[in-house]
């Protein structure tokens, strides 16, 4: 992939990007969509000779920003700066009540996720998370519409189980 090719695809990449990024990290951390999103867009460009190779360079980009958050949450962003802006004024919409429900619920999520078969984590990461529409995720993996659909609703019955359960427990 040449520069002209990679500029013509970036600022749609970078824009999903960052609206992935925000329903991962929610109101959490408002720099942090717009960090990630330049940094998968940097090692996008240093793999821009392999990029040809893969089946869809948006769903890769999306899995590369999803993984880039989710390391910078867990390791409390060593590598990004403290800023003290806004301290003194803290967002009157902001309730640290509800940031914790939303964490725990996250959490929960994440570990059904991770119990799920890998063909359902796929699945639902990509519509999900990643926003892929029901076609793209049809022509990434090479099923029909109709196909994906019925293992979405699968994969969605399953977690709703894995949540019954835990509720139960």
């Amino acid at each position: 992939m040449d520069r002209r090719e990679f500029e013509s695809i970036a600022p749609e990449l970078r824009d999903n990007i960052v609206t992935t990024v925000r329903r991962i990290v929610g109101p959490a951390d408002p720099d942090l969509p717009d960090d990630v999103a330049q940094d998968t867009l940097l090692r996008l460009w240093t793999l821009r000779d392999e990029l040809d190779s893969y089946r869809s360079i948006h769903a890769l980009a999306m899995v590369m920003a999803r993984n880039r958050a989710i390391d910078l949450l867990r390791s409390g962003h060593p590598d990004r700066h403290l800023s003290l802006e806004g301290y003194d004024s803290p967002d009157p919409a902001y309730d640290p009540h509800q940031a914790l429900e939303y964490s725990e619920a996250g959490n929960r999520l994440s570990g059904i996720l991770a119990s799920l078969p890998s063909a359902q984590q796929a699945l639902i990461k990509m519509r999900h998370i990643d926003g892929m529409e029901i076609d793209e995720i049809a022509s990434v993996t090479g099923s029909s519409s109709g196909a994906i659909r019925t293992m979405l609703s699968r994969a969605r019955n399953h977690i709703k189980e894995l949540f019954l359960q835990q509720n139960m427990n």
